[in-house]
């Protein structure tokens, strides 16, 4: 059994800058060369595709004013994973938005916002499992 996997697509105004906020701060590891100026992670149970804003902004046919932040959701494996990604995220510069709870019955999380303004939920679901 595992949770579902997840794909979130990230525009950046600098790729690069914020990839570095990522894999110093956090310590992620690019999974895959997307191509095209864009990065991949695998975090959790979700990937994690870095891309301009621009390119983001003309695939969803928004300007670039609507595309530039975004809410975000990344499940982890377990609380400590929760609580130690946040807890790097803070060390790096991130913003605490809110701290790490217990809510909606089975789901501990916790949210920032990084220095995109993006703003991110990390949480931990032990019963969104796929059977």
């Amino acid at each position: 059994m595992k949770q579902r996997v997840n794909m979130i697509m990230i525009g950046a105004a600098d790729v690069a800058a914020l990839s570095r906020f990522y894999e110093v701060g956090l310590g992620w590891r690019p999974w895959r060369s997307g191509g095209s100026g864009s990065i991949m992670y695998k975090v959790g149970e979700s990937v994690l595709v870095f891309v301009e804003r621009s390119y983001l902004a003309a695939e969803r046919g928004e300007s670039m004013v609507d595309g530039s932040k975004q809410s975000l959701v990344v499940f982890l494996g377990s609380r400590a994973e929760v609580d130690l990604t946040v807890a790097k995220a803070l060390a790096a510069g991130a913003t605490l938005t809110s701290a790490a709870r217990p809510r909606d019955g089975d789901i501990y999380s916790s949210y920032f916002s990084d220095p995109e303004g993006n703003s991110w939920e990390v949480a931990f679901a032990p019963n969104w499992l796929d059977n």
